[in-house]
């Protein structure tokens, strides 16, 4: 329930309560944020040791080209904060199937290339990635740290490479691992959506791209039966969050315009990356070779027929739809871009080739 007229100020902007169903008048400074006992230094000391585990379990994807993609939108996001609380962020892309992306405290924020697959535009990553910063810039892993480990992160502090801090450090890292797959509660990950679409916005995205992202994952969850960690049972329910998002959503767009989707400019940099395949290093299963392709919508195109022509299967055209994030019955338009699931190993020097329209 909301109440109509009450306005909070959220990292130093005023944002009316109904908007959001905020039911009281919260004023929250930067300095609300800070999580007792621990001091910025340690936070960039855990996540700089934590960043090394991560590239350990899940291997960087081998891109530059992505690499650089993904934090130049991160970057672009960040600096639209009104408080940035870390001087520097770092975004990666791990090598994972994994449908995930998650935040470690001091500024490492990460998503994997099977998160990148599902993502259908700019817009929706910034979505991803604006969620995940709002996690750091509230101190939600270091305020989950403290309460789960204790003083257990505070003898660690700045000395995470000192060997007789071995010990406490598998401690702190294993369970921070645990903490965030588990998700860190429903109004932490509530207040991380709320104050991702508004950062979205500023940094001129579309912020309908975030209700887009939670529809189209909650689609491939039923589909592929792969569940993002934001949607574990200690997470608000889905049905909740979309709701929500797209209260703020139309909010936000009342008074912003001429916001970015970047669909086709997303979906171009995707061509050629593998598709499902390991979850981690330590994955010793044998998977088969998979990529996304690119495909031109054609004129009387149908995702019937396209599974049939591209993919030589006609049971695939559900698989297409949820994909690309749409639905069966979505008509398609010539000169859109789809993506593809295609069995083997992307050929680099491949280049795409496209049939003139029919008039």
């Amino acid at each position: 329930m909301s109440i109509p007229g009450l306005f909070f100020i959220f990292n130093r902007k005023l944002i009316c309560a109904a908007s959001i169903g905020i039911a009281a008048v919260l004023i929250l400074s930067p300095a609300a944020f800070s999580v007792p006992f621990i001091d910025e230094e340690t936070e960039l000391s855990i996540g700089k040791g934590a960043d090394k585990d991560v590239a350990e379990f899940y291997g960087i994807y081998q891109d530059k080209s992505l690499q650089l993609y993904v934090d130049g939108v991160g970057q672009k996001l960040t600096s639209h904060l009104a408080d940035k609380v870390f001087s520097k962020y770092f975004f990666k892309v791990v090598d994972s199937s994994e449908i995930n992306a998650f935040a470690l405290p001091g500024g490492y924020i990460y998503v994997t290339r099977g998160i990148l697959a599902t993502l259908n535009s700019e817009a929706e990553l910034a979505g991803v990635m604006g969620h995940e910063i709002g996690h750091v810039t509230n101190h939600h892993g270091a305020k989950m740290m403290l309460r789960s480990i204790g003083a257990a992160i505070l003898s660690v502090g700045g000395a995470i490479a000192s060997p007789q801090n071995a010990s406490k450090w598998l401690l702190v890292s294993t369970q921070m691992f645990q903490q965030i797959n588990l998700g860190y509660g429903r109004d932490a990950e509530l207040e991380s959506d709320a104050q991702g679409m508004m950062n979205v916005t500023d940094a001129g995205y579309d912020p309908q791209g975030m209700v887009s992202f939670l529809r189209a994952l909650r689609r491939q969850e039923i589909f592929s039966g792969q569940s993002y960690h934001s949607f574990q049972a200690s997470h608000p329910e889905t049905r909740e969050r979309i709701i929500k998002a797209e209260s703020l959503s139309t909010s936000l767009l009342a008074r912003e315009r001429r916001l970015e989707e970047g669909r086709e400019t997303y979906l171009s940099r995707l061509e050629g990356l593998p598709f499902g395949g390991k979850r981690n290093k330590n994955d010793k299963q044998n998977y088969k070779d998979e990529y996304i392709d690119i495909y031109k919508v054609k004129s009387g195109d149908t995702f019937h027929g396209i599974a049939v022509n591209e993919l030589g299967d006609k049971k695939r055209d559900l698989e297409i739809a949820v994909l690309n994030g749409m639905k069966e019955t979505d008509p398609l338009v010539p000169g859109e871009l789809l993506k593809l699931v295609k069995s083997g190993k992307y050929d680099k020097n491949k280049t795409l080739k496209l049939a003139p329209e029919n008039p």
